[in-house]
């Protein structure tokens, strides 16, 4: 007799038709499947997410609304890279933290303290993640 194993049946999620990759109504879409993925970041993981991806633009009057915080950084998840994402989250905390050495680290995008703290308050009142 040869070994074998069963295969139990399991959801994926659900078919849906006409939407574009976040659910949102747009005719002459692929069917897609919906799929719930867990992801667990940190505070600056966060920040580093809603700060250097790019086509996420939060202006300061979105950072006061719950909502627009957390489709962004939806986005953000799917358009970013994950492996780049731990060493940018360094880089996002020390900007936080106003640490003087992180206007000389070449490479990384220059970006304005008083953004990038306004940015972390909305973290923390979203996610209920500090810094």
């Amino acid at each position: 007799m040869m070994p074998g194993t069963i295969a139990t049946s399991s959801s994926v999620g659900r078919l849906v038709d006409n939407v574009d990759v976040f659910g949102e109504p747009e005719s002459g879409e692929p069917t897609r499947v919906a799929l719930d993925v867990r992801a667990c970041l940190s505070f600056g993981e966060l920040l580093a997410l809603l700060l250097f991806t790019t086509g996420v633009n939060l202006l300061w009057s979105e950072l006061d609304d719950d909502d627009a915080v957390r489709d962004s950084v939806r986005f953000a998840i799917l358009a970013n890279d994950l492996l780049v994402l731990d060493e940018l989250a360094n880089y996002a905390s020390d900007v936080y933290h106003h640490m003087p050495q992180v206007a000389a680290r070449p490479g990384f995008p220059t970006v304005d303290p008083t953004y990038v703290y306004c940015v972390g308050q909305a973290i923390t009142r979203v996610f209920g993640v500090a810094a």
